[in-house]
């Protein structure tokens, strides 16, 4: 049986095959269609807020658990679970704690 934990990623990471994932990053664009676009420097995606509250603005650094939804055109999409205010993280040193987790990881 496979672990149903969120998966910490950073976005160009995300595997198609993953169920449950935790993103971190900025939020780079609220749209009107209850979405937004996160941006985590590495690259951009699409989050579905669906029925979760969020009270963030444009630029908050906001970290995004939720389930992974990939369209018949291939777009991936985060429908979001739970939505937590980041802002007081330093993201250079988040960013550099996972490259070097993931370097640990794959020796």
């Amino acid at each position: 049986m496979e672990n149903q934990y969120a998966k910490q990623r950073i976005i160009n990471d995300i595997k198609n095959d993953d169920l449950q994932i935790q993103v971190t990053g900025y939020v780079k664009k609220i749209n009107e269609d209850n979405t937004i676009l996160l941006n985590d420097e590495s690259a951009q995606l699409k989050v579905d807020l669906k029925d979760v509250e969020f009270n963030f603005n444009e630029e908050d650094l906001i970290n995004v658990i939720g389930e992974l939804r990939i369209t018949t055109s291939g777009e991936k999409i985060l429908d979001s679970l739970i939505i937590q205010d980041m802002n007081k993280l330093n993201f250079k040193y988040y960013r550099k704690l996972y490259e070097l987790k993931k370097e640990l990881l794959e020796e």
